[in-house]
């Protein structure tokens, strides 16, 4: 009987495959049964090309923010290599780094940080408006105690109130007097869309506003909010761009190569990458800042 031979390259590649998938398994398994937080304390993580370029401009700036509108924020890490690359070296959200400054030589006597997470605007706002009571909205407890711990962190900790997960009803009852505004940042993740109502929440009507938008998560949010807002406020939608290595190796005084690996801000919904859109809003009433 005549057997068909098999070709030693036909082998070779279906054992590679079994092997591919096999370790593609096992390293499923591994990731789901010890956390990233615990992987990282027992040096078990991969250093790539990024995580080295982040400890080096670590260490070059002892932990700070390296250029942009907070340089000098000491940033929180469980290792030099595991920090925010972006917020790091100072390109973060850059889009929106020209309206921050105009808002913060206004001085606005008190602040509003909606989803603020590790505690980077929100301490960043506490250090800019040097004599502003920063309210943090955070839903998230282990998140909330990053918060709190930036703030103290910074030395801004007794102007920074860390508060649980917003609502209407707690925006409104903030005590805004009638004549002022505030300076808001919000990245909530859709909830833009039903927590920035001025109908609601009257002082949002004398209040200057960045806000990340998250139609995919909350459709209509953008026009929403155009609509509520056009009457009182200029409004400019921004859309993230490109970064420029090389100007933001100039201004955090890194070397190209570093800089190249840490532009990239990942954000993402779930396996979809996204990209940063903002609705920026000043007030045209000329609410007291201060």
């Amino acid at each position: 009987m005549w057997a068909r031979p098999v070709h030693h390259h036909y082998i070779v590649e279906h054992v590679s495959n079994r092997t591919v998938k096999l370790v593609s398994i096992l390293r499923q398994v591994y990731h789901s049964l010890i956390p990233l937080n615990v992987r990282r304390r027992l040096r078990l993580t991969r250093w790539s090309a990024s995580r080295r370029a982040r400890a080096r401009v670590w260490n070059h700036t002892g932990g700070c923010v390296a250029a942009g509108p907070f340089v000098g924020l000491r940033l929180h890490a469980d290792t030099p290599g595991d920090c925010e690359a972006a917020m790091l070296m100072g390109s973060f959200e850059c889009e929106n780094h020209a309206w921050l400054e105009r808002e913060f030589a206004r001085g606005w006597p008190i602040a509003v940080n909606i989803g603020s997470a590790g505690g980077y605007y929100s301490t960043g706002m506490a250090m800019r408006l040097g004599n502003a009571t920063v309210y943090a909205y955070e839903m998230d407890a282990a998140w909330r105690e990053k918060t709190i711990q930036s703030a103290a962190y910074n030395r801004v900790g007794e102007r920074v109130h860390a508060l649980g997960a917003a609502d209407i009803d707690a925006l409104a009852a903030l005590a805004v007097p009638p004549s002022e505004g505030v300076l808001v940042i919000c990245d909530c993740e859709g909830g833009e869309r039903d927590l920035l109502d001025p109908a609601r929440v009257p002082w949002l009507a004398r209040s200057a506003l960045c806000v990340e938008l998250h139609d995919f998560a909350a459709p209509g949010a953008t026009d929403t909010l155009c609509t509520r807002f056009n009457q009182t406020h200029d409004l400019t939608i921004v859309e993230q761009q490109p970064r420029d290595a090389a100007r933001w190796a100039s201004l955090a005084g890194i070397s190209l190569s570093d800089a190249r690996l840490m532009c990239d801000e990942g954000r993402r919904w779930g396996d979809v990458r996204t990209f940063g859109r903002w609705l920026l809003a000043t007030p045209r009433m000329q609410a007291s800042a201060g």
